[in-house]
């Protein structure tokens, strides 16, 4: 990572994006024939409306020094299905009822060869095209994988089953995912991934967070690391080892072979735990839970306005953006924020004019980066 050692912020976002004009099913079609090698044209119409997607957050947040992530959907191609459907096409142990996974008991496995990212492919097939068009040499790009207890959770949780740490389960996602992460890391001409991140969002959130205790003692917490660390060494040495969470870090977490926290605002962890375990962050500067809406003003009549066009009293001021971006700056040093971006996904704004919003959002979040570091 030496010739990654940041020198400035570099604009990034955590993936998920409304899709609001597409045609879901045949999106989620087309990106399982593109993962199984299929030339369709639900393929080539997940390609289209993937990169054209792609292209928009890419350009909003600037072309030239942005690293944005793929676009993850909120409905048929989120987080979990993405990864689980794989499975259910082409592994064991998993079926699919509806929108629910089921476990048979079963080992849980998926070849390596069929644990692909249709975003990533992709971004492949266009990445001449997008580079064409906006101007650039080659796209860096995140990427984002849901992590094995992140899965085991999600699992557990749609069967009717409370929070659990099982190990055999966890293992057995580990070794998908891992394979998920190797091929997950594209290099081309065009493009080539800069930011690989194991998105793990349970971890330390209420109730799940009960499962484990900040102590070197912890079986589970210790399990959990030394499973981390084999999976993260399928990430190239060139890139960014990412960790998404939604709540501070345990501390013992510094023991996994991450070295880019990435996590919600609010959350502060000590300088000197980046600088003893060499870990960086991404600075996170605006909000993703929904729009900017006054707590004197009438929620019905904000929500007129806003699905009528009239959005932009309602998005996140940039001098909050600018706030959150000069404290974590003050905080941590400029030398530990390689990246900075939303706190999370865009997926859930898929209201009327949603995506226009998280565009302009996004726009707002890669100028405010720029003077900043000028």
């Amino acid at each position: 990572m030496d010739d990654n050692i940041p020198t400035h912020i570099r604009p990034t976002d955590i993936g998920s994006f409304p899709l609001v004009a597409i045609n879901i099913e045949e999106y989620i079609l087309g990106a399982a024939d593109l993962e199984d090698g299929k030339h369709s044209e639900a393929a080539n119409y997940f390609v289209q409306q993937h990169n054209e997607a792609f292209k928009h957050k890419m350009a909003a947040l600037g072309p030239q020094e942005s690293v944005p992530c793929y676009v993850q959907s909120s409905a048929g191609r989120d987080m979990l299905s993405q990864f689980l459907d794989p499975i259910t096409r082409h592994g064991t142990g998993l079926q699919k009822q509806d929108d629910t996974y089921l476990w048979d008991g079963s080992p849980i496995q998926l070849a390596d060869v069929n644990a692909q990212v249709a975003e990533i492919l992709a971004l492949e097939q266009g990445a001449k095209t997008l580079c064409e068009e906006l101007q650039i040499q080659h796209i860096p790009y995140r990427a984002c994988i849901t992590g094995p207890f992140e899965m085991a959770s999600r699992l557990w949780r749609g069967m009717g089953v409370g929070p659990r740490y099982d190990e055999k389960l966890i293992e057995a996602f580990a070794v998908i995912v891992q394979a998920f992460m190797k091929n997950s890391q594209i290099h081309t001409k065009y493009l080539k991934p800069l930011i690989i991140t194991l998105d793990e969002p349970s971890i330390g959130v209420t109730g799940v967070g009960d499962l484990f205790t900040d102590s070197e003692s912890d079986p589970q917490l210790t399990h959990l690391i030394t499973t981390w660390n084999t999976i993260l060494s399928a990430i190239h040495s060139n890139c960014y080892r990412g960790l998404h969470l939604h709540a501070s870090p345990y501390h013992q977490l510094a023991n996994a072979k991450w070295n880019l926290l990435e996590a919600h605002l609010g959350v502060i962890v000590n300088k000197s735990w980046l600088l003893d375990n060499d870990k960086y962050i991404r600075a996170a500067i605006m909000r993703t839970d929904g729009p900017t809406i006054p707590q004197d003003q009438d929620l019905r009549a904000a929500w007129d306005q806003i699905q009528s066009g009239n959005y932009k009293p309602y998005l996140q001021p940039p001098e909050e953006m600018h706030h959150h971006l000069k404290a974590a700056v003050d905080r941590y040093g400029s030398d530990r924020i390689p990246f900075a971006g939303p706190e999370c996904g865009l997926g859930s704004w898929d209201w009327k004019f949603g995506d226009a919003m998280a565009l302009t959002n996004l726009q707002n979040v890669g100028r405010i980066i720029t003077e900043f570091i000028t």
